[in-house]
């Protein structure tokens, strides 16, 4: 029980200077795993080789993951910090106002918090009458009952007290961790539970992460948070805060990571945990097999955990490759070695694991960059599968930063929407890309707003095959905040022309290749129409677009490395037109 002398003397100040240290070794922490991620291990995996480089850089990994672990467990203890200084604060105000009230009225309050009051002396003629008789009393209350009063008001400020300590107390003494020298799976789902606890905990003291505002809005109320109000955002809510558009690509990458970890973990967990399969597979129905329900629910089950598993991996594997010239060498051309710098920081924007699961990943801070692609995959896209994307995204990037100038280029693989996940019926619908083009236009209109107004701010968009739909549709129904749009293997985009895509005029950009089927199996469904048999897609010439040659074949390798489908694509991204060879 938090007593009067003890309320009376706390000063909640003390508690946020405390936060204030947890803040600088969370600071400092990050500051270091970032060095090590991006600086001294992406040289390490760059430029040297040996059975001793790839010890020291396991250590450094395994450094690097502590380091975010304490980044985000000092975070969670100063989000605490600051909620019980908040309380005690409030409970001290309850108690100094209740104390000054009283001594206002002549009353003397004790050190134990108690109400001394003088008795009242009636005058000759004069009586007490309670409130409600349906005379004007003399005295509506005795001094009593206005000492009690004032007792009561104490009493609930120490109650509030002591409910805030006790509370505090359980939540900062879960917030420990075992003193070794690996962060597991555990560690992180334990993390998560810290979380929990803390929100629990924390109650209204953070205000609501704003939801469906615009980026512009989004930026402003970031920036009206101090470094530390920022940090327990991300401490507290980093899923919601990492999908804000707008926000610094920094903030957003650095919320993500702890989702990333925390959903690797639990769905590891759930992978190494799943009940034993049920039996048998198939039943009698009638006089014919059917798939047993149980089973079919089961194995639904095992094959999402592993869906989400495999793109969670994908994504951390992406970290991993950072600094290296050659990251996925099983994934070009034999005989194709590439060349210049090797891969840039990483950023991730957005990550879900739920239903097919949406990412957003980006290769180089787009907010620094003066050249960025938005690549918009298509039908079968989803988190379990994202690293052929990735892998796209990782070619567009190499490409574009080894054209002359060494210009400052990023790429984002953008799976930020629930695509159709067959080609019929699914790929033919365009709800689809009609119920993510609002998001689309929202996170390109984001990077607008979080970027450098340092840097040169030339934004494009690449779409490939029914991801061309989304960025049609997200022309058609909003603006599309791009300065250029190239189509791979479009089977239409809703528009029957280039100018009706919102880029300058001449910036429209197609490829085909020779035996690509999408274009013309696509044209029906997602064409403009235009009578009752002409359905106009990217490629028709009336359309408008620069027809971009195309050297690889087949629906999906138009980022081959070193092929010259990627290289047109890689002159427009840094905007050398007049090199883009046309057809």
């Amino acid at each position: 029980m938090v007593t009067f002398a003890q309320l009376k003397a706390v000063d909640p100040g003390q508690f946020e200077q405390a936060a204030d240290g947890w803040h600088k070794v969370s600071s400092s922490a990050s500051a270091a795993k970032d060095r090590l991620d991006n600086e001294i291990n992406a040289k390490l995996r760059g430029g040297l080789k040996g059975q001793g480089v790839g010890a020291a850089l396991g250590r450094l990994e395994r450094l690097s993951g502590n380091f975010h672990y304490m980044q985000v467990e000092c975070a969670l203890i100063l989000t605490a910090l600051n909620g019980l200084a908040a309380e005690l604060r409030a409970a001290k105000k309850k108690l100094d106002n209740a104390v000054q009230d009283a001594q206002d009225a002549g009353m003397t309050v004790k050190q134990d918090g108690s109400v001394e009051y003088r008795p009242l002396v009636l005058l000759p003629g004069q009586e007490y009458e309670p409130p409600g008789n349906g005379r004007t009393p003399f005295v509506r209350t005795t001094p009593k009952q206005r000492a009690q009063g004032f007792a009561d008001r104490i009493g609930d400020a120490l109650k509030d007290a002591t409910e805030a300590d006790g509370k505090y107390a359980r939540t900062l003494g879960k917030l420990i961790t075992t003193a070794d020298l690996s962060v597991t799976k555990d560690d992180w789902i334990d993390a998560d539970n810290d979380r929990g606890a803390v929100e629990k905990t924390v109650g209204d003291y953070l205000r609501d992460v704003p939801k469906d505002k615009s980026p512009e809005d989004n930026a402003a109320w970031w920036k009206s948070l101090s470094k530390e109000e920022q940090a327990e955002y991300i401490s507290l809510f980093p899923a919601s805060v990492g999908k804000l558009d707008g926000l610094p690509v920094e903030d957003r990458d650095e919320a993500n990571r702890v989702v990333l970890n925390e959903q690797r973990a639990k769905y590891q967990t759930e992978l190494a945990n799943l009940p034993p399969e049920p039996k048998p597979k198939n039943i009698l129905a009638g006089r014919s097999y059917v798939i047993n329900p149980e089973w079919l629910k089961w194995d639904n089950h095992r094959k999402h955990v592993k869906s989400s598993l495999d793109g969670l991996n994908a994504i951390q594997e992406r970290f991993d490759v950072t600094g290296k010239v050659d990251p996925y060498p099983s994934k070009r051309p034999s005989g194709y070695k590439p060349t210049g710098d090797g891969l840039p920081p990483a950023y991730l924007l957005d990550i879900d694991p739920e239903n097919n699961g949406r990412a957003i990943i980006a290769n180089g801070n787009p907010d620094t960059a003066d050249h960025t692609a938005v690549m918009v995959d298509g039908t079968k896209s989803k988190l379990g599968s994202i690293r052929t994307p990735i892998v796209r995204g990782t070619n567009l990037w190499q490409a574009a930063s080894a054209m002359p100038g060494e210009p400052e280029v990023s790429t984002i693989t953008w799976q930020g929407y629930d695509a159709p996940q067959n080609m019929f019926p699914q790929g033919a619908l365009n709800r689809y890309a009609d119920r993510a083009a609002g998001d689309f236009n929202d996170f390109l209109s984001g990077l607008h707003t979080s970027h450098s107004p340092s840097a040169n701010d030339h934004l494009s968009v690449q779409a490939h095959s029914y991801g061309s739909v989304v960025a049609g549709s997200a022309a058609r129904q909003g603006t599309l905040e791009a300065d250029d749009v190239m189509f791979s293997g479009s089977p239409g985009v809703q528009v029957g022309r280039a100018e009706d895509m919102d880029v300058p005029a001449g910036h429209v950009w197609n490829q085909k290749a020779k035996d690509d089927p999408v274009p013309r199996l696509g044209a029906p469904t997602h064409g403009h129409h235009e009578g009752l048999t002409q359905f106009i897609t990217p490629h028709d010439r009336i359309f408008g677009a620069n027809q971009m040659s195309t050297d690889t074949r087949g629906h999906g390798n138009y980022w081959v490395a070193g092929s010259e489908s990627l290289e047109n694509q890689a002159r427009v991204v840094v905007g050398r037109y007049d090199e883009v060879q046309l057809k």
